[in-house]
């Protein structure tokens, strides 16, 4: 079966195509792996930040609540008071488990790694012919693209057991 039947789009040795769809391939994965990147550390970021803000507003609103002396309501403000510091303990519980900070610092990192994999690919590429691309180094970006995400899902998994630092 020749190439034109097999639909292989190969030149004549069949090997610039397909490095080049490799380079293709790695470049489309690495603009994937930002997006998706980008998206969680902004998405963690957020809820860490929403968590700080609760926890300071409510904790400032427990000793407002404590100090006002207003005949008549300072046995509901001070249940009020209480109800709400109830729920700053739990949201102060709970903030160490998920680690919002400590993941949107993680994607940031993974981001900035990203970004950094996507230049030293295109400053491979540009000017460059292709029958002149090398499979070794192709290869090698192609491991460090793995070796992030090893690296940030590990990261991942050790939070989520309690085996990462608290922020």
């Amino acid at each position: 079966m020749n190439e034109k039947e097999n639909n292989n789009p190969m030149n004549e040795d069949g090997v610039i195509y397909e490095l080049q769809e490799k380079a293709d391939w790695l470049n489309e994965k690495i603009d994937e792996a930002i997006l998706h990147a980008k998206k969680l550390k902004r998405t963690n970021q957020k809820r860490a930040s929403y968590v700080k803000i609760i926890s300071v507003l409510f904790t400032g609103l427990i000793t407002i609540l404590l100090g006002l002396q207003i005949e008549g309501y300072a046995e509901s403000f001070k249940a009020f008071a209480f109800v709400l510091g109830a729920f700053v303990t739990v949201i102060n519980a709970l903030e160490p488990f998920f680690n919002f900070r400590a993941l949107w610092i993680e994607h940031e990192a993974a981001l900035a790694n990203f970004h950094r994999l996507k230049d030293s690919l295109e400053f491979y590429l540009i000017g460059l012919e292709p029958e002149k691309l090398e499979k070794n180094e192709l290869e090698e970006l192609n491991e460090k693209y793995q070796q992030i995400w090893v690296d940030l899902s590990r990261t991942w998994i050790e939070y989520r057991r309690g085996e990462g630092s608290s922020g």
